[in-house]
């Protein structure tokens, strides 16, 4: 049974099934004793109502009668040896009254011990069967006894087993019905999503399932179009990177072979020449490898694995050492490049080795996107708290765009672009960030630059 329709199916059937079996156990088994407890209850709860009134004559015959035409139970007043005070059944001509008949023997012992005794008899004249309680009062020579008439329940059970059996057919049907009712109510969402998978899985990263419901499948079809969106998004990145990393790849390797190609077939007698190739080659080869080591930190990243390996460093230190290896850069492209801090030294709790990072993917960022302006490095104390500043005087970032610059592979303007940059760097500085629990962020404005900004508490 592979179906979940065929399971709920014969669910239903089972529970069906597993309460009419109890009913039937119920019926065979205790419905006979139940009714019994159920007559002694009330002849006992009638006795106890009778000789409270016992002492008051008028309100005790009112409601012995009573008793007697309502519910068909006789009273019967005696002594202990048998001389009868008071009797419903003799009072009203029906001949009901059993007290002085029981009086005797165990009945009569019990009755002297306990103050109470129970027993059935067979009425003498009627030939009927009858439930008989007595109580002693407290005068220890009084008894108060009440009958009941046991009706014929072997009757009833078979009328019962008769109405009960054309239920458990009804009931079989009706659960059959719902539960096929149910199976398709249920299963149709999961139907639904289970397409949406397939269509998923095939390739069609636009698949979405209709919420409906509000409840546990409702949520997994929630669920399942927050991955699909994931999915599609991934998706969309894993196109950009190829599309990325082929352009990006192939200017290099591009220069690295033609430069490599002339100082073997041109320049092999021009030592000039040839460095000069050698060097280019050397630059672009460096290139390559920065590109793969982002790539691989990325991986790493993704996969969790990113480990910290935190001491004390010295931020502005990391500062000067950026703005050391861009200072060539920074000129080539007629940028002023320089650091500002408070004091000669802000020591922080990091890892060195991804702050250098953080640093350097910010200084190349803002390098990339400046010419001819500044880009400042800005160390400030507050509340016990470093704040850095990289801010440039570039091109700035579209207001709509700001909120994707930390995606992987996302270019600002990438058409445009001359870093020559994955479009991972950024997405690297906010896992740093987040692995340390930094406050990160950015302020832009389009044409007139960029603030990318860090807080970190210091070391004092």
């Amino acid at each position: 049974m592979r179906k979940i329709s065929h399971k709920l199916i014969l669910g239903m059937l089972l529970v069906t099934i597993l309460s009419v079996g109890i009913l039937w156990v119920y019926q065979r088994v205790f419905l006979e004793g139940s009714y019994m407890n159920s007559r002694v209850e009330i002849l006992k709860a009638t006795t106890e109502q009778l000789s409270e009134l016992y002492d008051d004559t008028e309100a005790f015959l009112d409601n012995a009668e009573s008793v007697f035409m309502e519910r068909n139970i006789a009273t019967e007043v005696s002594t202990i040896d048998g001389r009868i005070i008071y009797s419903t059944g003799n009072t009203m001509g029906r001949g009901q009254a059993a007290g002085f008949r029981v009086l005797r023997g165990e009945y009569l012992e019990d009755l002297l011990r306990t103050g109470e005794a129970t027993t059935t008899m067979v009425h003498q004249r009627q030939s009927t069967e009858l439930f008989t309680y007595s109580k002693l009062l407290e005068d220890g020579d009084t008894v108060i006894t009440t009958s009941l008439p046991i009706e014929p329940i072997n009757e009833t059970v078979q009328i019962l087993e008769r109405q009960l059996l054309i239920i458990s057919a009804i009931l079989v049907v009706v659960s059959i019905l719902i539960g096929t009712f149910f199976s398709r109510f249920f299963l149709r969402p999961i139907k639904n999503l289970n397409k949406s998978v397939n269509e998923l899985a095939a390739g069609d990263m636009e698949a979405r399932v209709d919420v409906e419901a509000e409840d546990e499948i409702g949520e997994l079809a929630v669920n399942f179009n927050k991955m699909a969106e994931q999915i599609s998004k991934v998706d969309r990145l894993r196109k950009d990177l190829v599309a990325n990393v082929s352009h990006e790849l192939r200017t290099p390797l591009g220069l690295i072979r033609g430069y490599a190609e002339m100082s073997r077939d041109i320049h092999q007698d021009d030592p000039v020449i040839r460095r000069e190739n050698l060097d280019i080659i050397i630059e672009e080869s460096e290139r390559l490898g920065r590109m793969v080591d982002e790539i691989l930190d990325m991986s790493r990243i993704q996969s969790g694995n990113m480990e910290l390996w935190q001491e004390d460093v010295d931020m502005m230190d990391l500062a000067r050492s950026a703005v050391n290896k861009y200072s060539i850069v920074a000129e080539s492209k007629n940028i002023k490049l320089d650091v500002m801090g408070e004091r000669e030294s802000f020591y922080v709790w990091a890892d060195r080795r991804r702050m250098e990072q953080v640093f350097h993917n910010l200084v190349s960022n803002a390098i990339a996107h400046t010419e001819n302006g500044n880009v400042d490095i800005v160390l400030t104390e507050r509340d016990n708290v470093l704040r850095v500043d990289v801010r440039d005087t570039g091109s700035g970032i579209p207001q709509d765009e700001i909120e994707h610059i930390w995606d992987r592979y996302y270019k600002v303007n990438s058409s445009n672009r001359v870093s020559g940059g994955s479009g991972i760097g950024l997405s690297i500085t906010k896992a740093i960030f987040e692995s340390h629990d930094i406050k990160y962020g950015v302020e832009s404005i389009p044409g007139k630059g960029s603030d990318f900004y860090f807080e970190i508490p210091i070391n004092k």
